[in-house]
């Protein structure tokens, strides 16, 4: 049994001695590394080994993944891929599929394909950091008009977005303080939410706490989880579904602890706030504004924003469609069926991915800040509204993992990414 630890290894040490195998698992590596989701990571790889002429077969889970490779004159190898999930990275997702894809057909050698990994990895980020500061507080901003609020919570919201941005681009630099990332980011925006309707001007602060925090939200990671237990990816499945719980919990004790520190320092509120309404055709702005901040906080290439905008509308539109004539939790399965169609149809057209524009369009259909409403009512001692709340989540969740499964049974993609 051999462990790869740290990054992509670079040293020969521990790695097969032909380039094949060696090829296989760094790219099982940098796969798992950049949030291929267990089924997609486990039919590429048995695609590329098959092309390759090697026995392999592949258990995922979220922080490690078995290889066992049989190569042509050699004995079997089983490896334990130790993995620390990053951030989703939708560029490095399409390099690494290019370099599948050219390897599989023979374009390139194995060993090219081991060099072209390494230098997409050590490539720099395309987004430097105030952009991406920038792109959490847009990212606020739209989800403030998803949610129903007036001009006010929109204002606000770029501020707690942007407060959000400065906290997770600090965190990032150390690894104890990232483990907090959650709480501490309920805490700060639950107290400026409630600091700010009090001293600066009224607003609903229960919109700006789900504004703030939208992209904190487990949602896509809740959605990858049932998906992966819906192919029958059981291990991986149950193991991101507790991630996803365990990152919304601590955000829910951070907003719980932030507004009680608010309360006792401003007092509560004499009476709730309505927001004023906008125009309808704001919040289609909103959604073709956000896919565009999405781009960058998901590190996706300026090429395929165009590609991401119209992901991002056709799933909406649907879902509001679908939502008119079936109630919400099927409005989202239609949302995510014709976005599906549309992500398998690019995969086909453009060569890429087929998570490329899903990812992003997935954002805005994802029941991240329903999820969040549902601890909020258990830490209000509203059991019956927790669990009321849990249900619909998890309802909504599996109405989009089938809307996916139907488009891929309608349009199959051509690519395992």
């Amino acid at each position: 049994m051999v462990n790869l630890h740290q990054a992509i290894p670079t040293e020969q040490q521990g790695l097969p001695n032909d380039d094949a195998s060696t090829f296989i698992i760094k790219m099982t590596k940098a796969l798992a590394t950049y949030g291929a989701p267990a089924h997609r990571l486990e039919d590429a790889l048995n695609t590329v080994s098959d092309r390759l002429g090697i026995e392999g077969q592949f258990f995922s889970a979220p922080t490690a993944v078995f290889a066992s490779i049989n190569a042509p004159g050699d004995k079997p190898h089983t490896y334990l891929i130790r993995v620390h999930p990053g951030e989703v990275h939708l560029e490095r997702m399409v390099q690494l599929d290019e370099i599948l894809v050219e390897v599989g057909e023979g374009r390139l050698s194995p060993a090219e394909g081991n060099q072209r990994i390494e230098s997409a990895l050590a490539e720099p980020d395309r987004y430097g950091v105030l952009l991406t500061i920038a792109s959490f507080s847009v990212s606020s901003a739209c989800a403030a008009r998803f949610f129903g609020g007036g001009l006010n919570e929109v204002f606000a919201a770029l501020f707690a977005g942007l407060a959000i941005g400065l906290l997770i681009v600090l965190a990032s630099r150390g690894r104890d303080l990232a483990r907090l990332i959650e709480f501490m980011c309920g805490l700060m925006v639950s107290f400026g939410a409630i600091a700010w309707a009090r001293l600066v001007q009224p607003i609903s602060p229960e919109i700006l706490m789900l504004a703030g925090l939208i992209v904190l939200f487990p949602g896509l990671t809740l959605t990858m989880a049932i998906n992966e237990l819906a192919t029958r990816n059981l291990s991986s499945g149950t193991s991101r579904m507790m991630s996803a719980i365990s990152a919304l919990v601590s955000i829910g004790f951070g907003v719980a602890l932030g507004t009680r520190f608010a309360d006792m320092l401003f007092g509560a509120a004499a009476a709730p706030y309505e927001p004023g309404a906008l125009p309808g055709w704001t919040l289609y702005l909103a959604v073709g504004i956000a896919p565009i901040a999405l781009t960058v906080l998901f590190k996706a290439r300026p090429l395929d924003t165009p590609a991401l905008i119209l992901s991002g509308l056709i799933g909406y539109a649907g879902a509001r469609i679908g939502a008119l004539n079936f109630g919400p939790e099927l409005g989202a399965c239609v949302g995510a069926g014709l976005m599906g169609l549309y992500a398998n149809l690019y995969s086909r057209v453009a060569r890429r991915p087929s998570t490329v524009p899903s990812t992003v369009g997935v954002m805005l259909l994802v029941p991240g800040s329903i999820s969040f409403q549902s601890v909020s009512s258990f830490l209000a001692h509203d059991a019956v509204g927790g669990i009321d709340t849990a249900f619909t989540t998890l309802l909504v969740a599996m109405s989009l993992v089938i809307g996916f499964l139907l488009s891929n049974v309608a349009l199959p993609p051509r690519r395992a990414l």
